[in-house]
């Protein structure tokens, strides 16, 4: 692992800079949303607009790719990406932010599939774990540190805005003078949703719903603090709780799925996420250091809980379908992302602060409930038969997929005729 990063080291500092400007925009919007006068449901409907441009520009980047190439388009996003945050800083207006936030995750999502793509192609068979691995740590770890500059920028708004837009303006230096050669890009093929559902109904639900998850807590997490009476720093520290305790706990979750049927798993995570986000409700800022706990476990249950599910499909898959079912994965938890901000603004706004963390433990218990639903259906997949466990950050694109070693990337389409259906005569698929 050594050896990997000191290999692309100035590929993942520039990543670094760009997941920190991310975390501290997805604070601090949230935080001068509530400032300005916004509604809980405009600040819902705001937020929602990343995650939409995340959808979109999962599905248009790669067009572009072929187009203009990777110096190009990485160059383009980043400015972009660094103005919109300007904007949003000069022009307090709802609708303004919201278009705002649409082209910023457009942009993120162009750099996301950028670095991938780099980190793919600068990868051998024998470092690619390797490389995925430090992938996920230097974004988790970049999040976290954006979400704790909240507490630097005191009253100076203005201030946090422009760092944030340098953060992400400062990451094309390292990321454009260190790669060599732009790589060859292809995007997978994404399997249809229909064949996700014969491979894997709880991958494709469990992974929709947690889009819904984590779309709740990055959206509206903030306004979810400030609404208990917490300061900008302390909203910092609860959003960033979290992150750590995904950090935390992700390979040691993993293991247990390596080693048990991986729907227990899942199980028993999405039990433990709501147990932490229902024992949150009870605490405010009186009990600051216990809610810091609670979130704590919540995030290390929320973000395991993506890979669990593309691991889980995989367990029914060839290595050279693993892609394009992750490709399609990816999709559906961006479309449940979607949905999550503006769901948590409209209980917030019709049904009060306490109602936050009820609707985030009823969402883990959808995942758990589902999961325990599945194990009635069909046979648990032998240990020996699962492939290990893979963890992939939750901000990735499909084309982290291919940084999985357990995965062959193999073009072509997605045929429609069962007989040519690699994984038809699967005993574990019903």
């Amino acid at each position: 692992m050594l050896r990997s990063a000191l290999a692309s080291w100035t590929l993942f500092f520039g990543l670094l800079l760009i997941m920190s400007g991310n975390g501290l925009q997805v604070v601090l919007l949230g935080t001068e949303a509530t400032e300005a006068g916004f509604s809980k449901i405009t600040t819902g409907f705001v937020m929602a607009g990343y995650f939409l441009g995340i959808f979109c520009g999962s599905i248009l980047v790669p067009r572009m790719l072929d187009n203009v190439g990777h110096v190009r388009v990485f160059g383009a996003m980043a400015a972009l990406a660094s103005a919109a945050v300007l904007v949003v800083a000069a022009l307090v207006n709802p609708l303004v932010w919201a278009l705002m936030r649409i082209l910023t995750g457009f942009c993120f999502a162009g750099m996301y599939i950028v670095c991938e793509s780099w980190l793919n192609d600068q990868s051998t068979n024998e470092t690619r774990g390797q490389m995925l691995s430090l992938y996920m740590i230097v974004s988790m770890g970049g999040l976290a540190i954006g979400q704790l500059m909240i507490g630097v920028g005191g009253e100076n708004s203005i201030g946090l805005f422009l760092l944030a837009s340098v953060l992400v303006s400062v990451a094309v230096v390292p990321v454009l003078l260190s790669v060599g050669k732009a790589p060859a890009f292809e995007e997978p093929e994404r399997m249809s949703l229909r064949r996700l559902l014969q491979v894997s109904p709880l991958a494709v639900v469990g992974l929709g719903i947690n889009g819904v998850a984590v779309s709740i807590l990055f959206g509206m997490g903030a306004v979810y603090g400030l609404s208990i009476g917490l300061s900008n720093a302390e909203v910092g520290y609860f959003m960033t709780a979290p992150v750590i305790g995904a950090l935390i706990l992700q390979y040691p979750v993993g293991r247990l799925s390596d080693r048990f049927d991986r729907r227990m798993v899942i199980f028993g995570v999405a039990v433990m996420g709501a147990g932490a986000a229902a024992m949150a409700a009870l605490f405010g800022r009186a009990d600051f250091a216990l809610l810091l706990v609670c979130m704590l476990v919540y995030g290390g249950s929320l973000f395991p809980l993506y890979s669990l599910c593309i691991a889980h499909g995989n367990d029914f898959l060839t290595p050279s379908q693993m892609v394009a079912a992750a490709s399609g994965l990816v999709m559906i938890n961006g479309a449940g992302a979607v949905i999550g901000s503006p769901l948590a603004a409209l209980s917030l706004e019709y049904f009060g602060v306490t109602s936050f963390f009820i609707l985030v433990t009823a969402i883990q218990l959808m995942i758990a409930g589902f999961a325990l639903f599945r194990m009635t259906r069909r046979a648990a997949v032998p240990n020996l038969a699962q492939g290990p466990f893979v963890a992939i950050p939750e901000s990735s694109s499909a084309i982290a997929a291919t940084l999985n070693p357990e995965a062959e990337w193999i073009s072509g389409s997605d045929e429609e005729d069962e007989e040519d259906d690699p994984f038809h005569d699967n005993p574990y698929i019903d």
